[in-house]
């Protein structure tokens, strides 16, 4: 799988949270000639089937694993139109008003009936004109303003209440097989399931594998949860992004950037997750681990909560500069989750539940 280029496509696919129609299409794609079907469901989510290759020896139903990424991007929408034509903003999902100033950005304008794109700029009054205390404070998003370079009645005329408004962050090939790029959370772990599916293609698997680029994770995983319900998997394997050592970052809160981190916690199954470090460790996968004391604030948290409940493990993606349009991976780490989670599939048999409750 060429990694920068699937990067390449995902970061200008447009999916906020609730509006990944166009989106799960492109994703839907990819998946088509690597699986049996693919599916888009009424929230968006992607599902794309991977029938078992080896029929159980005791003829019992293959196990239905289910993987889990999120497509959905955060983003802004149109919060107010002001008097001189520019916009104020809400926000769809978390976006930290301290990377807009100086954003470009685009306007899904709906005022004439059909969309229409409109580029702008994040505006905020400049600190020759603010006081003393103003400057000491970081700009919030209530101050900023999105300036489309229009005269106030076309504005009116063009733009609604409540059109979205995208960020601007294409795929940068950096040095050492590094990538920054806008909505590598999530779809740069959309591109592990990618990859997985990929080389599954020259290996046998005893499950059916559902593949899932889930919806509405931004604003509390929405999608993953109608997905869980619809395919009632045996286990789940998801996968998000988490925050990779920066300056400053303390141990506790960040992992390295070379290798995918394994999550202990709660809502995690410990003797899955055993067999997910014993899959990497056999294969010369190099692994990092952390905590999630509680939730883990992923897709995680609705799947193993799902009809009677799901056995589920996390694997997580490090990423730096997270809900930023630079946010910076090791495009390597893509292809070595993938690898982990082909061979993982790969030894799932009848006999994968033994043991696992004791």
């Amino acid at each position: 799988m060429d990694i920068f280029a699937y990067l390449e496509g995902m970061a200008v696919q447009h999916g906020p949270s609730g509006h990944e129609a166009s989106v799960a299409a492109w994703m839907a794609d990819k998946f088509r000639p690597l699986c049996d079907s693919v599916t888009i469901d009424p929230l968006y989510n992607v599902i794309a089937v991977k029938k078992a290759t080896l029929p159980t020896p005791d003829g019992s139903p293959a196990p239905r694993v289910m993987l889990a990424a999120h497509q959905d991007e955060i983003a802004l929408m149109v919060s107010d139109i002001l008097p001189d034509g520019t916009l104020r903003m809400g926000q769809v999902g978390g976006v930290d008003p301290r990377i807009l100033p100086a954003s470009t950005v685009t306007v899904h304008a709906s005022g004439k009936g059909e969309t229409q794109k409109l580029l702008g700029v994040v505006g905020a009054t400049p600190p020759h004109l603010l006081s003393d205390a103003d400057r000491a404070h970081n700009y919030q998003r209530e101050v900023l303003f999105v300036d489309l370079g229009l005269e106030a009645d076309q504005v009116k005329e063009l733009v609604n209440i409540g059109d979205l408004i995208t960020l601007h962050g294409e795929a940068t090939k950096l040095l050492n097989h590094r990538v920054a790029a806008k909505t590598m959370d999530d779809r740069a772990c959309v591109g592990c399931l990618l990859e997985a599916a990929e080389r599954l293609q020259k290996m046998h698997h005893m499950c059916d594998i559902y593949f899932v680029a889930t919806s509405q994770e931004e604003v509390g995983c929405k999608g993953a949860a109608t997905a869980a319900y619809t395919i009632d998997p045996d286990l789940a394997v998801a996968l998000d992004v988490t925050h990779a050592t920066i300056p400053a970052s303390r141990p506790d809160t960040t992992v390295p950037l070379d290798a995918p981190a394994l999550t202990y916690g709660p809502f995690i199954q410990h003797k899955l997750l055993e067999r997910m470090k014993k899959t990497a460790r056999d294969n010369g996968i190099k692994i990092n681990t952390q905590l999630a004391s509680s939730r883990t604030y992923t897709d995680t948290d609705n799947i193993q909560i799902a009809r009677a409940g799901v056995p589920c493990v996390l694997i997580d993606l490090p990423l730096k500069y997270m809900h930023t349009t630079v946010e910076l991976l090791d495009a390597d780490v893509i292809t070595e989750c993938g690898r982990l989670l082909a061979l993982f599939l790969a030894g799932i048999d009848e006999k994968w539940e033994d043991g696992l409750w004791n």
